[in-house]
């Protein structure tokens, strides 16, 4: 294995892999491309044979210039942002601004890509588990913005609700578009500005653990393996990936118990139990729950998609090109 930081990653196959026989490819090399757009680029003149990720804006197109080589399919990640609660302690304020989110425009006009919109924190999808959803999840987006006004006002007028709020994410094409789509939104039910702060991807991380001014930080999760946990201990108390202040005695006993409970069935409902207690405090605001969105070129067999998002080389094999 040879790595280059920032830039490259270069693997061989494994003789003593248990299924060594089996594997086809000799050597991959992945490469660190954080622009969507060199990626595709790159795909196009031949020096990429799949891609980890296409632009939304070339969706259409791609769909019309390499049908057989763009694979959509949903997956067991939650595209959402997580709320600084030093600098958004107001559950009404935070309520408003997730109610504001027109999550079935994002994934018909912003998105595209197959996305389902999300009220709730663990994607559908996971067998045996009842997922929870935010109590509002059925009203139409009118009365929804009405109602985030209302509380939005409500918040205003007791010195809860900023006059501006800073959302900070990751430097992306894709990230960016989304961002807009929701300033935009805000703006027009609520009257709040938004300020965008794009990051490179290490300060990012960091600030995901110093926030400072953001109020709210991009935050996308998928699962490592196909059960709600995956999802739920990401909020837990003391969890590394609980960074912007979610505390709660409620949901980390419900998550404490469901870890010692051996009926499956009971243990899902605390699971969900402890879904619907997250969504009730709001330290998260769920917008669409993702789709896998490659291009793969035709000499490469064996490509599947899957409820992980993973493209395991062991299980490709490159025909003659």
């Amino acid at each position: 294995m040879r790595r280059v930081p920032g830039e490259r990653i270069e693997l061989e196959r494994n003789p003593h892999y248990r299924d060594a026989a089996n594997v086809a490819i000799e050597r991959v090399v992945h490469l660190a491309i954080t622009d969507l757009a060199t990626e595709l680029n790159l795909y196009r003149a031949g020096n990429l044979d799949p891609t980890s990720e296409v632009p939304n804006t070339q969706l259409e197109s791609l769909r019309r210039e390499h049908p057989t080589e763009l694979h959509l399919a949903p997956y067991l990640s939650t595209y959402a942002y997580e709320v600084n609660l030093a600098r958004l302690p107001d559950a009404g304020a935070r309520t408003a601004l997730a109610l504001a989110v027109d999550r079935e425009r994002l994934t018909r006009q912003v998105t595209g890509a197959g996305e389902r919109p999300a009220f709730g924190w663990v994607p559908d999808g996971i067998p045996g588990y009842p997922p929870a959803r935010f109590e509002w999840q059925d009203l139409p987006y009118p009365q929804a913005a009405t109602r985030a006004r209302e509380l939005w006002k409500t918040a205003t007028a007791a010195g809860k609700a900023p006059k501006k709020i800073t959302l900070c994410t990751d430097a992306s094409a894709n990230h960016h578009r989304t961002a807009v789509a929701l300033a935009d939104l805000w703006r027009t039910a609520l009257g709040v500005e938004t300020e965008i702060v794009e990051l490179e991807w290490n300060v990012y991380l960091d600030t995901r653990h110093n926030p400072g001014d953001c109020d709210l930080a991009r935050l996308g999760w998928s699962a490592d393996f196909v059960d709600p946990e995956a999802f739920a201990n990401v909020f837990v108390s003391g969890s590394p990936q609980n960074t912007l202040g979610y505390h709660s005695a409620a949901y980390d006993g419900l998550l404490a118990k469901s870890r010692t409970e051996t009926d499956g069935a009971k243990r899902m409902a605390l699971l969900a139990r402890a879904e619907q207690q997250l969504l009730s405090d709001v330290p998260v605001i769920p917008v669409f729950f993702r789709a896998s969105k490659r291009l793969v070129k035709p000499y490469v067999e064996g490509y599947q998609a899957n409820p992980l998002g993973h493209v395991a080389s062991r299980n490709l094999r490159l025909n003659s090109r």
